[in-house]
């Protein structure tokens, strides 16, 4: 009596089972091969037989930046696994018509097995002569089109062997990067496709010890560089040198300190001895030494 019931139910869930699964198989390829998001490589310094165990500054930034990407949400291609030779002379790397690597060809080759554009960051470092402080830079080429596609360079580096500092300056660049290609229809990320790092907070954002021009150069830069920014509005600024800001962001308030500390020393501001940066709740202070300029064109500092 109760079997075409049963039949009916049964034969109910295994159509309700397999549209299910045949649902997940058309959703699979989109989600598996991240073919809206566009491929970033940060090419290497060609290496000599001569200078393979020295660690130029070059290099350390260019590690610096991959780090500083994906502190953003950007995941770079690592260049040993799609094997670009690290020196003019690799066995079986396409050569130029002078003998040395072809890196252009050699890139082009990478991106026919990608989906999505890929794009090529050089890292350099630039100097107006002897005496000169460094200034790290970057270039992006659209490997597809050829090209000129983003172009940055952040503050002469002080004191170029401390690891803050490089950090700092690759910091920048990551952000100034991520901007440019974002303007120019580019594709970085899954946080590009909803808001960065989760829900939006408002923080209670004091500055202390700033002056006015000092205190335009840092909220610019944390509205245009750094990712999840929303909105900021002045709440009080009861003397040239406190403010307190609503500052609205989906990034968490540990990005945002992290991101405070290495700009405050690409500023040449010392963290602890000159500069301090707390944060407790939503509510994050930034103290500076008042007699400590920060190092910007824009202020002369």
């Amino acid at each position: 009596m109760y079997a075409f019931p049963r039949r009916s139910s049964k034969a109910l869930m295994h159509i309700v089972v397999s549209l299910l699964i045949a649902l997940a198989f058309m959703n699979m390829p989109a989600n598996a091969t991240g073919s809206d998001i566009d491929s970033i490589i940060i090419m290497p310094t060609p290496m000599s037989d001569g200078d393979a165990n020295e660690d130029p500054l070059q290099r350390r930034l260019e590690f610096a930046i991959g780090e500083a990407m994906m502190d953003i949400g950007i995941l770079p291609l690592d260049p040993n696994f799609v094997t670009i030779p690290r020196s003019g002379n690799a066995a079986g790397a396409p050569t130029g018509a002078h003998g040395d690597t072809d890196i252009p060809a050699i890139l082009q080759q990478i991106a026919k097995q990608h989906p999505s554009r890929l794009l090529a960051v050089d890292v350099d470092i630039l100097s107006s002569g002897a005496g000169s402080l460094p200034v790290p830079a970057t270039s992006v080429i659209d490997v597809g089109s050829g090209r000129l596609v983003a172009r940055t360079t952040t503050l002469p580096m002080v004191e170029f062997e401390s690891r803050l500092e490089i950090d700092a300056s690759a910091a920048a660049l990551a952000r100034a990067l991520a901007r440019q290609l974002e303007q120019n229809g580019y594709v970085l990320s899954i946080a590009a496709r909803k808001p960065w790092g989760g829900r939006a907070t408002e923080f209670r954002l004091s500055l202390e010890g700033f002056d006015p021009c000092e205190r335009r150069d840092l909220l610019t830069k944390m509205e245009k560089e750094f990712p999840g920014f929303l909105s900021i509005d002045l709440v009080k600024a009861p003397n040239p040198t406190f403010a307190v800001y609503t500052y609205r962001s989906t990034a968490t308030g540990q990005r945002l300190q992290k991101w405070l500390e290495q700009l405050m020393v690409s500023y040449r501001i010392a963290p602890h001895a000159s500069s301090r940066i707390l944060a407790k709740d939503n509510g994050i202070r930034v103290q500076k030494d008042r007699s400590r300029k920060i190092y910007s064109p824009l202020c002369d500092g």
